[in-house]
């Protein structure tokens, strides 16, 4: 049987919790080799409060390392489409924490990418270099752990350790394998990929109601759980952290496939639980968008088809963001998926937003030619996060400055930066 630890993190060090986890296996020493370098992969895929993996568990972790001798330490990301990994970590505190342990960061947007052909896929996806030659064409001696945080997902139900993966391929190569079709297998070819050698889940709290909490209601997102989740098999403890948010593995696609697949423990029955029993664990946390939207903004979605996983995922959740968040205005009108009434289109107000290559194949000309004076904007990959942000900012008076959380001058420098470094990282423009 795999085995996977609940440590309890309530009334003791952190550290302690990590050292119950890895003693489960024998020892840190047991697990890994001693001077091995060690890549920790967080969930750093925003800087939205509580979207990402808790800065404490990152700085426990890689003290725990260092007071056990291992000094080759790296933190590696590749945030989400519409942002870059080098603006994320400075503002979320993981730039200060290397500098603390001397950890290199590696900022994946900014390695030249590389092709590689996945699983169940014909054409091929670029990843960075740098994790292609670490990882695919000379993995010995490099010990892999992903750190993911306790999160259900409105696009893949929940987002643990396999679906951490994601930030592997690059920001262009996200944007068409976002559908409801391909999400969830793009996810298990990546896993099948890359697989970590250590997984442990911060779940100090848990995010529920999707992926990007809205700051303005925080405390309907949140719950505290008090837990980290770790093992070997990254498969088992995404099983057993689906469960602590009441979900199965039937009901997540991406783990069906690679229990599916054979790549790994998908069994709850064949893991051996140890430290905080499941038996506490008896909540659903909802993995539903909250759907706090702006009343002057019309949305219009198809009848056929409307992927959560693309066009009406990002698009929700990019327009409840920037209403709540941001006071961001209303006045015109969004539309997604497949088979949308063009009657309906008939009386909306002001300029039209339209996503997703669904849509945009049935409504550009038509639109272009009834409204010719009308705002019209297109979106036409499932998920351009940079271009629907860029356009939905825009209609709704929200700089993407504002969005920010660190000046103009640290924006600008760090974006300098990336540049220099030749980041592959899809993003708009800092002043919209």
């Amino acid at each position: 049987m795999e085995r996977v630890v609940i440590a309890d993190t309530k009334e003791r060090a952190l550290s302690d919790a990590v050292d119950e986890i890895f003693a489960a296996f024998g020892g840190l020493k047991a697990v890994i080799p001693s001077g091995a370098p060690i890549y920790v992969k967080p969930n750093a895929v925003n800087f939205t409060a509580q979207a990402y993996t808790d800065p404490a568990v990152l700085d426990a972790l890689l003290g725990y390392f260092r007071d056990h001798g291992y000094t080759r330490l790296a933190v590696m990301e590749n945030v989400t489409g519409g942002n870059f990994s080098r603006l994320v970590f400075n503002a979320i505190g993981y730039a200060k924490i290397c500098r603390k342990y001397d950890a290199e960061a590696i900022y994946l947007d900014e390695s030249p990418p590389v092709e590689v052909t996945l699983r169940d896929e014909d054409e091929p996806t670029r990843i960075p270099k740098r994790l292609y030659d670490d990882f695919v064409a000379n993995r010995e001696g490099h010990f892999y752990l992903s750190l993911p945080k306790l999160k259900t997902h409105c696009m893949s139900t929940v987002t643990l350790g396999v679906k951490n993966q994601q930030a592997f391929p690059i920001h262009a190569d996200r944007m068409q394998r976002h559908s409801h079709h391909t999400l969830h297998r793009r996810l298990a070819s990546i896993y099948d990929l890359i697989r970590p050698d250590f997984c442990i889940i911060d779940g100090l709290n848990a995010i529920y109601h999707g992926h990007i909490p809205v700051s303005a209601f925080l405390d309907q997102y949140v719950v505290p759980m008090n837990i980290l989740i770790g093992g070997r098999d990254t498969l088992a403890v995404d099983t057993v952290g689906a469960r602590v948010l009441g979900y199965a593995v039937a009901e997540i696609e991406h783990l069906r496939i690679c229990t599916e697949w054979c790549l790994g423990e998908g069994s709850l029955d064949r893991i051996e639980v140890l430290g905080v029993p499941l038996s506490r664990f008896n909540e659903r946390y909802p993995c539903t968008i909250l759907g706090r939207f702006h009343p002057d903004v019309q949305i219009i979605e198809g009848s056929e088809r409307a992927c959560i996983e693309g066009c009406k995922g990002n698009s929700l959740c990019i327009h409840e963001m920037l209403y709540n968040d941001f006071q961001g205005k209303g006045g015109w009108t969004l539309v997604f998926g497949k088979g949308v009434d063009k009657g309906a289109l008939e009386d909306t107000p002001g300029a039209i937003m339209v996503v997703g290559p669904c849509a945009v194949e049935e409504l550009r000309q038509w639109l272009v030619q009834r409204y010719p004076r009308r705002k019209l904007r297109f979106v036409d990959a499932c998920n351009d996060l940079r271009t629907n942000i860029m356009y939905q900012s825009r209609l709704m008076g929200v700089s993407p400055l504002r969005m920010t959380p660190v000046n103009l001058i640290t924006a600008s420098w760090l974006f300098l930066m990336a540049q220099l470094h030749r980041s592959t990282a899809r993003v708009p423009s800092l002043l919209g």
